[in-house]
């Protein structure tokens, strides 16, 4: 499926920026229970309308906002880990252009390493898109970038299945910017189909 940004207008911009806070409250405080128990743990954009079964990437200025929040919540997540004395991985994903998908990752222990492999780096060099959120361009200059790839894959299975529609699978395979076999084991190999579409900015907090 190909990512489409609904035109729906939204109305009462002051109750969307209270759903910030709310929103912020109920995610703000690590769950270290769950933590304990599966080693991993996350936090999305889970803010009514955008965030729903059709995502809709909110205005600038207000992505501005969620992505402030974002940061401290960040933070108070890296004070709890710290306190564990143990190693972790914590990062922000920020998606570009489709910021709707961006999120706070932890995870420890077992799944330390469970996150290294999400996406590929990207190969082409561009600068972090500060110009973006100018207004909270310290806060993110705290953080280290690296810049990897968005990518919707799909599978040869995937397309000769039943799931797409032989004009479908043809397009998907045409648009595809990146094509590679994986060995499956006992021979068998599938073809997996990258198409990009955008951009993530993996965020470290700088110690």
């Amino acid at each position: 499926m190909f990512y489409s940004p609904s035109k729906k207008k939204v109305r009462g911009w002051k109750r969307q920026i209270r759903k910030i806070e709310d929103w912020k409250q109920r995610v703000n405080t690590l769950d270290m229970k769950t933590l304990e128990e599966y080693h991993r743990d996350y936090v999305k954009i889970w803010i009514y309308p955008w965030y729903n079964l059709e995502k809709r990437n909110p205005p600038l200025w207000y992505s501005r906002l969620v992505l402030a929040e974002m940061i401290e919540i960040y933070l108070d997540w890296h004070k709890k880990m710290t306190k564990t004395g143990e190693d972790f991985y914590l990062k922000i994903w920020l998606y570009d252009p489709d910021f709707i998908h961006s999120q706070i990752v932890v995870a420890y222990k077992s799944c330390l390493h469970f996150y290294d492999k999400t996406f590929e780096v990207n190969p082409n060099t561009k600068p972090f898109p500060y110009h973006k959120f100018d207004s909270i361009r310290d806060q993110l200059k705290r953080f280290s970038w690296k810049l990897h790839l968005n990518q919707v894959t799909y599978t040869e299975s995937d397309l000769t299945e039943g799931w797409y529609t032989k004009k479908e699978a043809e397009r998907i395979r045409t648009k595809a910017d990146q094509i590679k076999q994986i060995d499956m084991g006992n021979g068998e190999f599938e073809t997996i189909y990258s198409i990009y579409t955008g951009d993530v900015w993996i965020g470290t907090f700088k110690e």
